[in-house]
C-alpha cells in the first residue's frame, strides 16, 4: 500500500470518528430527572423533569418543590412543548405556573409565521420578536445535548419568563462530580445573562452519551446561593 493511500484512509477514519464523536445523540422517547436543591448542604427543595417525544413532538414539564427559605417563592411549574429535530428544540409553546400566586401564570406562543412570541399575563396580551433558534427556559439547557461538542464558549437565545435574553456560557475545564456514588466526567461553564448585573452561575455538562446537567450552582434574587445536582435519572450516565 503506498503511503498515499495510506495517508487517505488515516484521514477518511479521523474524520468519520471525529464526526461520530461531535455528533449529537438523540433523546429516548421519555426520560426522567430528578434535581435535589441545597443551600449551605442543606436540603431545601426538589425539581422533577419529565421528558416525552414522539413523532419530532415533545414535552418538557419541570416541577420544582421548596422548602425553608424556597417556600417564600412558591413552588413553580415549566412547561415547554414543541418540534425537535437532529438540531434541537423548537419550542411551540411555554408556560410558567406559580402555583402560590397564580395571578403571575406565564403562557408564551411562538408563531414562526409572523415571527412573534405571543405572551399572556395577568389578562393582558404582549407579543416580542420571534428570535432565530430561539428557546425557552425549560429547556435551553438541554439543548446542549444537540450542539457540537468541545466548543470554548455556548451561547443560546432564550425566552425567561416574560423577556428574551441571551445567555452565554464559557468552559472552565472538564471535572469529574460524584453523581449517585459514582465519578462522572463533567465539563464545568460559567454561565451568565448578557447585559444583566450579577447572573453569573455554574453549570456541569455531562460527557457522557447524553450531555445533561448535572449540576448548577446560582445565585438568587434574594442573595442566596443555591446548588442543584441531580440524584435520579432514567438516561445511562
Amino acid at each position: 500500500m503506498s503511503h498515499r493511500l495510506k495517508l487517505t484512509r488515516f484521514l477518511f477514519f479521523f474524520i468519520f470518528f471525529t464526526n461520530l464523536i461531535s455528533a449529537a445523540q438523540s433523546f429516548p422517547e421519555q426520560f426522567y430527572m430528578e434535581y435535589e436543591l441545597t443551600q449551605a448542604n442543606k436540603f431545601i427543595g426538589n425539581i422533577t423533569i419529565q421528558y416525552v417525544s414522539k413523532n419530532k413532538d415533545y414535552s418538557l414539564n419541570a416541577i420544582t418543590e421548596g422548602q425553608g427559605i424556597l417556600r417564600l417563592l412558591g413552588n413553580r411549574e415549566l412547561y415547554s412543548a414543541g418540534r425537535i429535530n437532529n438540531i434541537g428544540f423548537i419550542p411551540k409553546i411555554f408556560r410558567l405556573k406559580n402555583i402560590k400566586k397564580p395571578k403571575k401564570n406565564i403562557v408564551a406562543i411562538f408563531q414562526p409565521s409572523s415571527k412573534k412570541i405571543e405572551i399572556k399575563y395577568k389578562d393582558q396580551t404582549s407579543f416580542l420578536d420571534l428570535k432565530p433558534r430561539n428557546l425557552d427556559l425549560a429547556v435551553y439547557l438541554y439543548q446542549f445535548n444537540f450542539e457540537k461538542r468541545n466548543q470554548p464558549e455556548y451561547n443560546f437565545t432564550v425566552l425567561d419568563g416574560k423577556k428574551i435574553r441571551d445567555y452565554r456560557y464559557t468552559k472552565i475545564r472538564d471535572e469529574i462530580i460524584e453523581v449517585k456514588n459514582e465519578p462522572i466526567l463533567t465539563e464545568l461553564y460559567e454561565g451568565k445573562i448578557v447585559s444583566k448585573e450579577n447572573s453569573k452561575h455554574y453549570v456541569w455538562i455531562s460527557k457522557g452519551k447524553y450531555r445533561i446537567p448535572l449540576k448548577l450552582k446560582l445565585m438568587t434574587t434574594f442573595g442566596v446561593t443555591i446548588e442543584q445536582r441531580m440524584v435520579k435519572t432514567s438516561l445511562p450516565l
